[in-house]
């Protein structure tokens, strides 16, 4: 290692001098000895960056921006460089070259038959280099990292070559449809290519740069279906390299096709079904498809998730084609779901091949959640009515809260629901027929509804107990027998009665109704008859008919009924026989025949129970006479001749018997004389019995007349004799409200029966008429009441069948019809005869143009039912008239600012008193196109940037216009009205425009085209004019980089030298041609930057600032060449600038003031100080002298004129002990 000692060599240094060098020197041994470059011998950087291009010839320098190798801290150093690591291949080698006090490191390419560098092999080297000084030990290491530039030497490659793509035929304009794909191994503008079509293409496009193909004309199928397209990918450098025909070739084969092109579309509607709902519609889904034929039919749809338990299913039904309803395939538990379901569907349809569309997400709420539950009003209703109350009585109304539309209420058979009928639309329940406790006093119905089983309302009727029902005999009639011999109070039978009635209603007590005396009595309480006094058949009828009546305890009338009894009083043989002559005498002839009728003996028994029988007790004893016992007839049984009977007088005792008892003995005395006997005389006394019988038979016959009598009276009270019938006040017709309220009383009828009690008590009853349940009778009063609001519009007059009854059995009843006429209240609003209106019109129409009538209708009568016409909406184009509701037009219209207008429009009627009625209704007039409107371009105007090397047919432009007309009138179509000699051209669909010709940036920068857009509208189309500027952009044709012939040059300048002085020049060289070839310089790097300036146009470096050499002895400047290049390309060149050396400085000591000392005694030529001068120009630094000049008046000191050294030259009048001072 080498130290400059500087003059100090050869001579001993001072003591201080001599220290300082000592640990400079350790220092540097320290570093050394840890391994770092020495002090002074290092790079100016730690690494560098340098570039080569790729394929470079043998022999080509690396280009870095900074400055590679090392300082020369000491000019005599001999430095040689090697490549130490990282070039495996022997591509590189490293050359030392010395400039000034800077030893260059060049790196270049080895030259023979080395390999070529091939960037896309290996695009970087990290070389490792070493620097040494030769025959010292001397090393620094530094890391040069060589970026291989990209040289355009590659072409761009398709991958894959061909392509094949399928579209529709209805497929819009600048759609895109495929892209091919080049690649090109190349970096940055190398790498750059375009993509264009090999031939001439109008119904298509592709962009330059990505390769998509869009469409840019009109398709037809059965003009075309196939086209074969060639696409080329060209290097963008093969044009500024003059070789257009390296490209790379890729195929499209474009189908087109009829083909399934939409997939279906799902819009879904919810609904909410009501809980009645028997199979409710949770939502309706419509598919559409814009396909047509089979590609547009649907299918199916189904439930893809959402529904793990299957609880829905979609049918298809409704009036569209494809509209389908989600329901439920079995009852859904919304308790288990109360957020409701969320049903995914999808739908398929039947094109080639088959779309699905996208699934589509349906929220199923539950109906517990959102909807109101229908329910009846109550959930049971518990009604009493009169056991009286005729067919036709209101017993109550049901309804369902909220009613909903078409519910139909019905009574669910069960027993007794044949009783009552219920209004299906009403759900007024009436009676059917009259109603019996002792049948039914309590019934049980169920009323149901369309909306659902489910709903159902309970409806208990009690039957309140009235006093309707007569005693009833258990018998039609009674009747019994009873010996006359019975004694008194003897119990004959009891008659029973029941009463269907409840309590005092039922309670019967008994009693006999007859005129006459009977000897018979009855327990009012049981109904046992029993006899009052001693019965005789004889003098008595033999029966007794009379009427038995039950009456009940009931209020306020009671009643009655009455039975027949019969009691047959029996004979008792209590009477013996009577015979009506006694003590009979007379004669008869001896010869008297035998046989012959001698007299006849009567007897009578009143009781007549059986034939008395006769009988000769005594007198007979011969056997003369025979006596008929039936009949009485006595007569000769023996001749009396040659009887022998001496006696001529017989005593015949006879007596009569009934059988068990016998009468009182007659004594018949019979004389018998010889000779003729002129006539049978017998005598005999009367016993009157005959008569005694007759007046008793008279008088019994007396009494049977009496009790006939009897049977034919009438009783008044029991007996319903008269109908009821109306008062005469009874009105025929009678005018209501239709506002009059529930429950109002409209008239009270008047009813009379002349009957007595419950044959005389009138109940009322609507027994026709009645249909919509609007009116209701009290059963009792006769008043009648308004049951349910009242409609005029639905119903202006009802005939009610007023029916009234009377209680009596049997019943008996009127009728009379009263006409009810409706009055009119303005309770309804005009009401528009549809729901919506529209009507289309041309926008051309002319102001006060009618379009269209609108009409609505009031129910009401008179000024309520007028109505008047008005538009509520805010706006000027229309007007209505008000009487007749003609809409028409009351300004200018214009379809392309508003297409369409939904006005409202009021209907409202005329009622002088209350509140009018009013309602409003949409009308939406669609104005239809006319061709007004020019094509407006879209912007107005149109700047392009182009760049100059573009491919023939690239499309530049699309433009773009608007027309709002409809149909042809916004049917475009473009063309140039310049093109610059075909340089340009449109299509004329697609507004699309190309380049015919190339471009050339350094002949034409601008072109201004006007372009036409003109619509098809009929009679007159209409047209409008845009510009498109196009400006040509530059491409980057600047193939070389300014090269400098050297790469440093050395300069030098002196020191007092004037700013601006000329210190040197510097040229490069381009071979480009045009501005690419045009230089400009520039200093960018150095210690001179800012010390030194340069011409940008001759390279003439200046100097910029006052140079001192004493300062700075030298400088470095990196100077630039760049070209005007697109992109611009520089070279540079390192600048060694020597300031030379003028005498413009004086010497300057070290120190300005030195405090030596030196003993007293000292000898001569003791060294005392040595002085260190230095004269900051290098010319005189050699030459310095040194002197002393004052403060030596003794000469004590002398000081080497050369070496600057002090030293004692005269001690002998120094003295130790006094203090001297020498300045």
């Amino acid at each position: 290692m080498e130290i400059n000692m500087g003059r100090w060599s050869g001579t001993r240094p001072p003591p201080p001098c001599l220290a300082l060098l000592l640990a400079e020197l350790l220092a540097t041994l320290f570093q050394v000895a840890h391994g770092a470059a020495p002090l002074g011998f290092h790079f100016t950087h730690s690494t560098y960056n340098a570039t080569v291009y790729e394929n470079s010839a043998a022999r080509t320098y690396v280009n870095s921006q900074t400055r590679m190798g090392i300082t020369l801290s000491d000019l005599s150093w001999d430095i040689k460089y090697r490549i130490v690591s990282g070039d495996d291949e022997g591509f590189f080698k490293a050359e030392e070259v010395v400039i000034a006090d800077f030893c260059f490191l060049r790196i270049r390419t080895k030259g023979g038959n080395s390999a070529i560098l091939n960037r896309e092999i290996q695009d970087n080297y990290l070389l490792i280099v070493k620097g040494s000084v030769r025959g010292e030990d001397l090393e620094a290491w530094t890391k040069v990292n060589i970026q291989v530039l990209d040289m355009n030497d590659l072409r761009p490659l398709f991958s894959p070559t061909t392509y094949s793509v399928t579209i529709a035929e209805s497929t819009p304009l600048r759609t895109s449809i495929a892209q091919v794909t080049a690649t090109d191994a190349d970096i940055g503008s190398n790498g750059e290519f375009y993509y264009y079509f090999k031939s001439k293409v109008d119904l298509f496009s592709v962009h330059p740069t990505s390769g998509v193909i869009s469409l840019s004309g009109r398709l037809n199928y059965d003009e075309k279906n196939r086209y074969d397209l060639e696409i080329l990918a060209v290097d963008r450098g093969m044009k500024l390299y003059g070789n257009n025909g390296v490209s790379s070739t890729a195929k499209l084969y474009v189908h087109i096709e009829r083909i399934n092109e939409h997939a279906p579309t799902i819009s879904v509607v919810t609904h909410i079904p009501f809980p009645s709902d028997k199979e409710p519609t949770y939502a309706v889904v419509n598919i559409d498809d814009l396909d047509e034929g089979a590609n547009g039919e649907i299918e199916s749809v189904s439930i893809v998730a959402g529904d793990p338990l299957e609880q829905f299913f979609l049918i298809k039904e409704g009036k569209w084609m494809n509209e389908y309803k989600i329901k439920e395939r079995k009852p859904i538990d919304w308790d288990s779901f109360p957020y409701g379901y969320n049903l995914t569907l999808q739908a398929k349809d039947k094109g080639s091949p088959q779309k699905f569309s996208a699934v589509k997400l349906v929220h199923i709420a539950s109906p517990k959640k959102e909807t109101i539950p229908l329910k009846f009003e109550k959930e049971a209703y518990d009604v009493s009515i009169s056991e009286f109350s005729p067919p036709g009585v209101v017993v109550a109304v049901v309804k369902l809260m909220p009613e909903p539309l078409g519910v139909e209420y019905r009574i669910s058979p069960g027993e007794g629901a044949e009783n009552f009928k219920i209004n299906p639309i009403t759900g007024l329940i009436t009676t059917a027929r009259s109603l019996k406790i002792i049948e039914k006093d309590l019934y049980e119905l169920e009323v149901c509804t369309n909306k659902g089983d489910d709903l159902k309302a309970h409806v208990t009727i009690r039957l309140e107990d009235a006093n309707d029902h007569t005693p009833e005999f258990q018998q039609p009639s009674y009747s019994s027998f009873v010996n006359e011999s019975v004694p008194v109070g003897f119990s004959v039978l009891a008659v029973s009665a029941v009463d269907k009635d409840r309590g005092e209603n039922g309670y019967i007590t008994y009693s006999i109704a007859s005129l006459n005396s009977l000897p018979f009595i009855i327990n009012q309480f049981t109904g046992v008859i029993s006899t009052s006094e001693e019965l005789d058949f004889e003098s008595s009828p033999e029966s007794y008919r009379f009427i038995v009546r039950a009456s009940d305890w009931g209020s306020p009338y009671r009643h009655e009924s009455e039975v027949n009894v019969t009691i047959y009083i029996g004979n008792v043989n209590d009477n013996k026989p009577l015979f009506e002559k006694v003590a009979c005498q007379g004669v008869i002839s001896s010869d008297f025949p035998v046989g012959g009728h001698i007299t006849a003996v009567s007897a009578i028994d009143i009781d007549e129970l059986e034939l008395v029988k006769y009988k000769i007790i005594s007198g007979n004893e011969l056997g003369i006479f025979y006596l008929n016992p039936d009949s009485g007839v006595l007569q000769l049984k023996k001749s009396l001749i040659n009887s022998g009977i001496k006696n001529s007088n017989f005593g015949l005792k006879i007596t009569a018997t009934d059988g068990e008892n016998f009468a009182d003995a007659m004594f018949v005395n019979i004389s018998v004389v010889h000779g003729k006997v002129s006539s049978k005389t017998f005598s005999c006394r009367e016993t009157r019995v005959a008569q005694r019988l007759a007046e008793k038979l008279l008088k019994k016959a007396k009494a049977n007349v009496k009790l006939n009598l009897e049977d034919g009276f009438l009783d008044y009270y029991s007996v319903n004799r008269q109908a009821p019938h109306f008062d005469k006040t009874f009105p025929t017709d009678v005018m209501v409200s239709e506002d009059l309220p529930v429950g109002a009383t409209i008239l009270r009828i008047k009813a009379y029966d002349a009957d007595s009690g419950f044959n005389g008590r009138v109940v009322y009853t609507i027994s026709d008429g009645n249909a919509d349940s609007r009116f209701n009778i009290d059963i009792e009063t006769g008043v009648l009441k308004v049951l349910m609001p009242l409609d005029r519009e639905k119903t202006d007059l009802y005939i009610l069948n007023i029916t009234i009854y009377d209680l009596g059995n049997p019943q008996k009843s009127a009728w009379r019809l009263l006409t009810v006429t409706v009055g009119d209240a303005n309770d309804n609003k005009p009401i528009f005869l549809q729901d919506s209106y529209s009507v289309n019109i041309l926008e051309s129409t002319g102001i006060s143009t009618e379009i269209i009538q609108v009409e609505a209708r009031d129910k009401d009568l008179g000024s309520n039912g007028e109505v008047t016409y008005s538009v509520l909406t805010d706006t000027q184009q229309f007007a209505i008239n008000s009487s007749t509701g003609v809409v028409y037009v009351a300004d200018q219209l214009d379809r392309e600012t508003k297409a369409n207008y939904t006005l409202k429009i009021e209907a409202r009627d005329k009622a002088e008193s209350g509140h009018q009625q009013f309602s409003v209704v949409p009308l939406k007039v669609f104005l239809d196109d006319v061709n007004d409107c020019s094509p407006a371009f879209i912007p107005s105007s149109y700047n392009v940037k182009v760049l100059e090397d573009l491919p023939v047919g690239t499309v530049i432009a699309w433009l773009e216009t608007h027309d709002p007309d409809l149909g042809l009138g916004g049917q475009v179509r473009y063309s140039l009205v310049n093109d610059y000699n075909g340089r340009f051209e449109i299509d004329k669909a697609s507004g699309a425009i190309r380049l015919s010709k190339e471009l050339d940036y350094e002949k034409q920068q601008f072109y201004n085209l006007t372009v036409r857009a003109k619509d098809k509208g009929r009679p007159v189309s209409l047209s409008s004019v845009s510009f498109v500027e196009v400006e040509v952009v530059d491409v980057n044709e600047n193939l070389y980089a300014p090269y400098f012939p050297d790469f440093a040059v050395i300069g030098s300048v002196k020191e007092n030298s004037r700013i601006g002085t000329s210190v040197l020049q510097v040229v490069a060289r381009d071979e480009d041609s045009g501005r690419d070839g045009e230089i400009q310089y520039s200093i960018r790097d150095g210690s001179g930057l800012g010390r030194f300036s340069i011409d940008e146009e001759t390279g003439v470096i200046y100097t910029a600032d006052v140079l001192d050499r004493e300062t700075t002895k030298s400088y470095w400047l990196t100077v630039y060449a760049t070209d005007h290049g697109v992109v611009p390309l520089y070279a540079t060149i390192e600048v060694y600038i020597e300031v030379e050396d003028v005498n413009d400085n004086a010497p300057l000591t070290s120190e300005p003031i030195y405090y030596p000392s030196v003993m007293e005694n000292s000898p001569k030529d003791v060294s005392v100080i040595q002085i260190q001068a230095q004269d900051p120009d290098s010319s005189t630094n050699e030459k310095l002298a040194y002197r002393i000049t004052s403060g030596n008046p003794q000469n004590f000191f002398a000081i080497n004129p050369k070496t600057d050294c002090v030293w004692l030259a005269s001690c002998s009048c120094l003295r130790c002990p006094i203090h001297q001072k020498w300045t």
